[in-house]
């Protein structure tokens, strides 16, 4: 139920995963690993439950800015990657996996 009105907007049919991240600030951004998801064609989502300075950086290199209360929608199937941040105690965020 928490979750309701995402899974509305990302017209969900079916939920694979649903995985909260919490990245502790470092003096450094540190970006991680690419990386897909699943190896198979699926939808993937983004919540950014606060605002800072760390970004999701999709395959072709466009860079998402964490701001709260944004949802990215993007093919989590294909290579992405995330990073930490400097700016606030940690950085926090829901990742959905979906159909």
């Amino acid at each position: 139920a928490m979750f309701a009105p995402l899974l509305n907007l990302m017209e969900c049919r079916s939920i694979m995963r649903i995985k909260a991240n919490c990245y502790p600030t470092t003096s450094e951004i540190i970006e991680h690993e690419d990386h897909v998801d699943y190896p198979f064609s699926h939808k993937g989502a983004i919540f950014y439950l606060n605002t800072n300075n760390g970004l999701t950086i999709l395959e072709d290199k466009v860079e998402v800015e964490s701001i709260e209360n944004r949802l990215l929608l993007f093919d989590s199937s294909k290579m992405h990657t995330s990073t930490t941040c400097t700016d606030t105690k940690c950085r926090i965020n829901v990742n959905f996996n979906y159909f």
